[in-house]
């Protein structure tokens, strides 16, 4: 559906062609549709107007005037950002060395919502001058490395990972859903000859057969010069090993396909596990005679409203930059408490082999007589992380070469650790000083006792219970009461709490809904976040057991004569 405001009322538009929407992955999103001139509204659109679709509203920006069919573009509608005027952000106290939450939330006009700002702890300064909200809004994906997903609707920036990349294992094929192909390469920063040099102009001719330069001509036969200086570098042979690494990745051109393609899952419920989502890796087999498959990232998606089928993505072999991989590996339990999916183990595991892929080629090894380090820097005084392995076992650091090392795995077995996730943990005995233990016969002594969805049995004493048993989801009696036979007018029961309309259940799912609401739904019905049984229940507005465009369409319905 296209909808154009034109004099405060909003107007069907119909007898429209080629309309799509084009996403990038860093949240870019624009819109285009043709008309002909002598459609009746074609001379009452122009710039500046608002024009929404069912899932986000959109400015005009460009009208295109060909002889008989005009083309009109748009762009997301993020005019309200653009509306505060800031003369230099780091003399601004709520903007100098902040955290990205920080930053969005005192920018963002009112009505708006951030979330997932959370999943950065770096701070920053933005430096940018003499600008509106959405220029530091923009900036801020460079200096945090985060992406966006924007829906001007509901008013609602989600803040993406752009490391949090899924590999499905979703294929295109010729023979399956591939309508046609097509191939741009970039070759302006490559090199091929790379002049190195160290610590004081250091370099490693002397073992390098009298060259200061290491080659690659794996992709042309042309000589391209570049150069490369480093001062961390003092040792010649890890000098020659990294700079041999170096000029393989900058003799590779960047190449990017894109590819019309069938989106089966829109049309066949069969293929619904071939997910060709915005940021997701996908398996291309351009040549099947040849057998020649690229796994490239999906860096844009264009889609066809209208034609659900039809879709063309564009795929990269583009690397990321990745300023400080450390700082975005956030903790699997969730620092903003935001709901995963899977265990909490599974969560940690993903994020466990994130970390280590992140640093699959990068680091340095630095030898010593009975030690090994491996560094992220080099010369090792520079180095922030750091592992470090001898006969007394191995330890870990965050603040340089010489320690502290906090967590360790010694010789003796013991292992120190600042949080540790695991899916059994046996053990004889289980204490913390005097706060609590459990011996070996699984009695629990505690100064306190917390239990979140969990059954405690047998004798409980102490200060305020005394004998009797404990068991199920409510007290020996049926309800906790007051004098007037409820708590601060709740009632409370196995379900959770009750006030008239309102009602908590125990899972803490409400229902009571709001603009992010209709978010999460649309998250769900894309397939970036999977819905668990609590979330169903909460948002299966029509009762089919599962969550669809339906639902989001009656939600939005009600959020709006709200």
């Amino acid at each position: 559906m296209l909808a154009i405001k034109i004099e405060n009322e909003w107007t069907p538009i119909t007898g429209y062609s080629e309309f799509y929407i084009s996403k990038s992955e860093n949240g870019t999103e624009t819109l285009s549709f043709d008309i002909s001139k002598m459609h009746p509204l074609f001379n009452k659109i122009k710039t500046e107007m608002l024009i929404q679709t069912d899932d986000n509203e959109y400015l005009v920006t460009g009208i295109n005037l060909p002889s008989t069919i005009a083309t009109i573009t748009g762009e997301l509608n993020l005019q309200e950002w653009k509306q505060e005027f800031y003369f230099k952000c780091s003399d601004i106290p709520a903007l100098s060395t902040k955290l990205l939450v920080d930053v969005l939330e005192y920018i963002k006009p009112a009505g708006w919502s951030i979330i997932n700002a959370y999943i950065r702890d770096i701070r920053r300064t933005p430096d940018t001058e003499k600008c509106n909200g959405y220029d530091i809004l923009m900036r801020c994906r460079d200096i945090y490395n985060i992406w966006y997903d924007i829906d001007c609707l509901s008013k609602t920036i989600y803040v993406v990972d752009p490391n949090d990349t899924t590999d499905t294992g979703a294929y295109v094929t010729p023979e399956l859903n591939m309508t046609g192909i097509s191939y741009k390469e970039s070759s302006t920063e490559r090199v091929t000859r790379l002049y190195c040099y160290g610590k004081e102009d250091m370099t490693f001719s002397d073992i390098n057969d009298g060259k200061p330069y290491v080659e690659c001509f794996d992709y042309t036969s042309d000589v391209l010069v570049g150069g490369w200086s480093d001062q961390r570098y003092d040792v010649k042979e890890n000098f020659l090993a990294d700079a041999l690494k170096k000029v393989k990745e900058q003799a590779m051109p960047i190449g990017s396909y894109t590819i019309d393609i069938k989106d089966l899952a829109e049309v066949d419920d069969r293929y619904t596990y071939i997910n060709l989502a915005l940021r997701h890796t996908v398996h291309c087999i351009i040549n099947p005679e040849k057998e020649i498959e690229l796994i490239h990232r999906v860096v844009n998606v264009q889609r066809y409203p209208d034609e659900p089928e039809r879709k063309i993505i564009t795929l990269s072999n583009e690397p990321q930059r990745i300023e400080n991989q450390i700082d975005n590996i956030i903790s699997a339990v969730g620092e903003d408490g935001q709901k995963i999916t899977g265990s909490i183990l599974q969560q940690a595991q993903k994020k466990a082999m994130e970390l280590i892929n992140n640093w699959a080629t990068d680091g340095y090894v630095y030898l010593t007589e009975n030690e090994i380090y491996i560094l992220d820097k080099i010369p090792k005084e520079e180095a922030k992380y750091c592992i470090r392995m001898n006969l007394g076992g191995i330890a870990f650091s965050q603040q340089g070469w010489a320690g502290p090392y906090i967590s360790a795995w010694t010789i003796d077995g013991k292992f120190n650790a600042d949080f540790i996730t695991a899916g059994t943990l046996r053990g004889i005995r289980i204490t913390n000083g005097n706060n609590f233990n459990v011996d070996a016969n699984g009695n629990v002594t505690a100064n306190g006792l917390k239990a979140t969805n969990a059954e405690i049995t047998g004798d409980i004493t102490g200060s305020h219970i005394s004998g009797g048993d404990i068991t199920g989801t409510l007290f020996d009696g049926g309800t906790i009461k007051t004098n007037d036979g409820n708590i601060g007018g709740w009632n409370i029961d196995s379900g959770g709490l009750y006030n008239g309309a309102v009602k908590i259940k125990n899972s803490g799912i409400t229902n009571i809904y709001t603009w992010a609401d209709l978010y999460i739904i649309r998250l769900i019905i894309t397939g970036v976040i999977t819905a668990d049984a609590d979330m169903i229940a909460h948002y299966d507005f029509n009762g089919d057991g599962g969550i669809t465009p339906a639902d989001y369409v009656i939600l939005k319905n009600r959020l709006k004569a709200m």
